[in-house]
């Protein structure tokens, strides 16, 4: 058995241990500019473990933000910078910083975490 494999099953219990304590966000992933240059967004409902704690994080341009919650996705998901997320209480926030170790095998994270602000 490959350290991948070993991780992707670590990730897979995880994300079955800890489904009581994730809670429904609803992800609003960037799709294109209309002509007028707004953007468009598909939008999805998931499941993360919402952490509202506040944390000085680096967004894609190095500058130091606020993050007011962290999203962690115990399961390989898509996100781009420019997605919107909305947490439970409605409150919606951009995305300054996201992190996952890259599977090798699948070319997607293992498990994602979203920093929002």
């Amino acid at each position: 058995m490959s350290l991948a494999s070993l991780i992707q099953n670590g990730v897979s219990v995880a994300n079955t241990l800890t489904t009581a304590l994730q809670a429904t966000v609803t992800h609003k992933s960037y799709a294109s500019n209309d002509k007028y240059n707004k953007p468009t967004y598909n939008t999805t409902s998931r499941t993360a473990i919402v952490d509202r704690n506040q944390k000085w994080v680096r967004d894609a341009r190095g500058q130091e933000k606020l993050s007011l919650a962290k999203l962690t996705f115990p399961y390989p998901v898509t996100i781009n910078e420019r997605d919107l997320f909305t947490l439970p209480d409605s409150t919606e926030m951009p995305i300054l910083n996201i992190k996952g170790v890259v599977d090798p095998t699948t070319n997607a994270e293992y498990a994602v975490e979203v920093f929002l602000g």
